[in-house]
């Protein structure tokens, strides 16, 4: 019996990751697909594997954390297709405006993708309420605050203002999310989410 070579090796362990990513990436698919046509509650490992065309075990094979990792991911993606969406701009902004650039970018996608903005924002109460998880976009902004501290003077840390952003365009969220403002408005309002944090804090 032949003896495998290195190169056979390598190449079925080439063709595993690959598989591994495929897989991976039809499960993140399939619940954004999901969560955007339903509520969170409805949405069922056994759901996710039936449009992924996948098995329930290869699920818990990619996240060992059942719904609530596949739901981080979900978020996270978004939230970063949304935060880097009007990337030129960001590069050519300076001060706040960095962040506004940014934060007008993260509001169009969370629009766009309705359906799963609000079942995640009733998931991340429902997560914090039972001690699990809870979408954090400060790690995300602190970076840009610094950027925009070497522009203008700011009246609190990076982290502080990013803190304060994230808690102010959350509670546009959720009113947004209860219907308390239309989408017009609220295209108004998310951006403005550090100039108001920036006020609140001088």
């Amino acid at each position: 019996m032949k003896e495998p070579t290195d190169k056979n090796v390598d190449l079925r362990k080439q063709r595993g990751e690959e598989r591994h990513l495929v897989v991976h990436e039809s499960i993140v698919e399939a619940t954004i697909e999901l969560l955007d046509s339903r509520i969170f509650t409805d949405v069922t490992i056994p759901l996710i594997a039936e449009q992924a065309d996948c098995s329930v075990p290869s699920i818990y094979n990619h996240f060992p954390g059942a719904l609530r990792e596949i739901f981080e991911e979900v978020s996270t993606r978004i939230r970063t297709e949304g935060l880097q969406a009007n990337q030129d701009k960001i590069d050519q902004a300076s001060g706040l405006q960095i962040l506004e650039e940014s934060l007008r970018g993260l509001c169009e996608a969370i629009v766009s993708h309705r359906n799963l903005s609000h079942a995640m924002l009733s998931y991340g109460n429902y997560a914090a309420a039972t001690g699990g998880w809870m979408p954090d976009t400060a790690k995300y902004l602190e970076p840009l605050f610094e950027r925009a501290g070497e522009d203008e003077e700011l009246p609190a840390s990076p982290r502080e203002l990013a803190q304060m952003t994230s808690v102010i365009g959350r509670g546009i969220n959720h009113y947004w999310g209860l219907l308390g403002i239309n989408d017009e408005e609220y295209k108004k309002q998310f951006p403005r989410s550090a100039e108001m944090a920036v006020k609140a804090l001088s």
